[in-house]
């Protein structure tokens, strides 16, 4: 596990997916702001993943937050909140070009509140901990909401709510430099479920997302490095624009009438 005196060098070495931290973290307002990155998605066949990990495995590092149980993979469970008209959803202003979303790792006792938002051609993240003694005193989900004031438009904070849960394990891979990093990851396992009162328990998230197939994502913050477009080559990678969040909207039938 990740201590405070860690949260510097970890930050460095992984300033496009701001570092998490081991329940011993003292406060609940921890919060960063990375560097804008772009991010490029790809859908990949199962049985492709293998030659994708061997590649990465070759040309990069692992990430040094896998879970030894999962090879070099970590489990990740993430909220995400909408308002009732689905204007996230739907991309409406004020919630167009943002995603919110409460994000947990593995069963560690802090939880992430971020805003994923669009910034041009690249994608911005915040984030701010939230210890999980803190989060579960409330008795519902509408105990994100001090988190939330200062993430969402001020006067639509209070019509978010939560959504759907997307629950799923993640392969990463990091290179470059701290001035300019990389970042390779591979989704699997991916499901969803409605939320329920007892988010992030261990209830199994039955809708299957992209059977057969896993979510490929490679990080940057300036030009295409020639190792991404090296694979990009040697795999006949095409990107797609793909949304864990609006997939889950769709496959639990969400949107209403």
């Amino acid at each position: 596990m990740i201590n405070e005196s860690t949260c510097l060098q970890e930050a460095q070495e992984r300033s496009l997916e701001p570092y998490h931290l081991s329940g011993s973290a003292s406060s609940s307002d921890a919060s960063c702001l990375q560097p804008a990155a772009y991010e490029l998605k790809f859908l990949i066949a199962e049985n492709w993943a293998s030659e994708v990990i061997g590649w990465a495995r070759q040309n990069l590092r692992r990430d040094p937050n896998v879970d030894p149980l999962l090879d070099d993979s970590y489990q990740i469970s993430s909220l995400y909140f909408d308002t009732p008209a689905l204007d996230t959803f739907y991309r409406r202003r004020p919630f167009r070009r943002a995603k919110y979303r409460l994000r947990r790792y593995g069963a560690e006792r802090v939880f992430y509140l971020e805003r994923k938002r669009k910034a041009g051609d690249r994608v911005q993240k915040q984030r701010t901990q939230i210890r999980s003694a803190d989060l579960m005193q409330s008795s519902n989900t509408n105990g994100i909401f001090p988190w939330l004031d200062g993430f969402a438009p001020r006067t639509r904070v209070r019509d978010l709510q939560p959504l759907c849960q997307v629950n799923y394990q993640r392969a990463a891979y990091i290179g470059g430099s701290i001035e300019d990093p990389i970042r390779l990851t591979l989704d699997r396992q991916l499901f969803c479920g409605p939320v329920t009162e007892e988010m992030f328990k261990s209830i199994p998230l039955v809708t299957r997302l992209l059977p057969g197939q896993r979510v490929l994502e490679l990080k940057y913050c300036g030009r295409l490095p020639a190792l991404f477009k090296r694979v990009m080559h040697e795999l006949n990678l095409d990107p797609k624009p793909i949304s864990k969040y609006r997939l889950s909207v769709d496959a639990l039938n969400l949107r209403g009438n």
